[in-house]
């Protein structure tokens, strides 16, 4: 199946584009049809920012009712399409999971809003914790007795960009062997299916070190060392870089594992084709690409795309970029 074309735009004429492509009537705002509830599929590092979405938008109009159902990213997506649950929105903390399993039979689009930052979360308890900083956590991981958890790959895109991290972490810090022996240290009870339940287990001190979405480290007020851009998969302009590690990621129940690059961690979300509420997923999808949607996701760690980056085929003519490119 041919991958996307993808492409760069201003988030107002992403709204515009986004009406269009839903065939929403003209002058309607938008608006969602209210009589059901608008279900949203997202990643658990994304409960924090979508509940006050959620809060801002139905206070604004209470007619609006968003139901958030948390999950690792291929999990919302296999919903969609394997379970053919019929969400509104789906929203992933790596847009390529979106594009491999929903574009284009399950969704026309993938719009690429936000970035963020791998960062090693660790507590009080963690063992090292006074001396670990960014050069010598490969070797403070290492020692004898320290516990690692991590996010399993094949349900979290946290957990395939940790493992593109340590491989990145390898040839810049070393051992060569970081990544491998990293990955034969983390016991199976320590690899879990979300980003939430990890933190769950570093806050109950069953591991003392994991890899986490900077986030998620500054929301539950753990410790953290900031790794750098050269291995944080937090810049898109270093892709090519970061495309140096590959890991293998069973993305589709029931189907061989694919190779995916090291890449930027950009989150997505798409509005499903069968959306029984798309102008209500879209009154989420504009928030998001607001001013004030834009100043929430910074608040609370992430780095909003300006412009914004869309994957898709048969778009309309808004979705491009005005010559010369340039932020909302």
């Amino acid at each position: 199946m041919p991958r996307p074309s993808r492409r760069t735009i201003r988030a107002p004429a992403a709204l515009v584009a986004l009406c269009s492509a839903l065939a929403l009537p003209a002058g309607s705002g938008c608006q969602a049809e209210r009589d059901r509830p608008v279900l949203v599929f997202h990643a658990a590092c994304l409960s924090r920012v979508l509940g006050e979405a959620e809060r801002a938008l139905e206070a604004a109009d209470p007619r609006l009712d968003l139901r958030l159902e948390p999950s690792g990213s291929q999990v919302a997506a296999r919903k969609v399409a394997e379970l053919r649950r019929p969400a509104d929105l789906v929203l992933s903390a790596d847009w390529r999971v979106l594009e491999q399993i929903l574009v284009p039979r399950h969704a026309p689009w993938v719009l690429g809003f936000a970035s963020s930052e791998i960062v090693l979360a660790y507590g009080e308890h963690s063992p090292g914790a006074a001396e670990v900083d960014p050069d010598n956590w490969p070797s403070v991981l290492l020692r004898e007795g320290v516990r690692l958890g991590r996010v399993d790959e094949d349900t979290g895109p946290l957990g395939f960009q940790t493992l593109a991290v340590w491989q990145l972490a390898a040839a810049a810090l070393g051992p060569p062997d970081l990544a491998t022996r990293l990955r034969a240290r983390t016991a199976p009870s320590q690899v879990v299916a979300d980003s939430e339940e990890l933190v769950a287990l570093l806050e109950a001190r069953a591991v003392d070190y994991a890899f986490l979405q900077r986030n998620l480290a500054e929301e539950h007020r753990l410790q953290a060392v900031r790794l750098g851009p050269a291995l944080d998969l937090s810049r898109p302009d270093r892709a090519a870089e970061y495309a140096r590690a590959r890991v293998e990621v069973r993305l589709r129940s029931g189907e061989p594992p694919v190779s995916l690059s090291g890449a930027p961690a950009v989150f997505g979300l798409c509005i499903p084709r069968e959306a029984r509420e798309p102008g209500g997923a879209l009154a989420l999808a504009r928030f998001l690409l607001s001013p004030e949607g834009r100043r929430l996701l910074l608040r609370s760690g992430f780095t909003p795309l300006a412009p914004a980056l869309l994957a898709g085929q048969g778009l309309p003519p808004e979705f491009t970029a005005p010559p010369g490119g340039g932020g909302p």
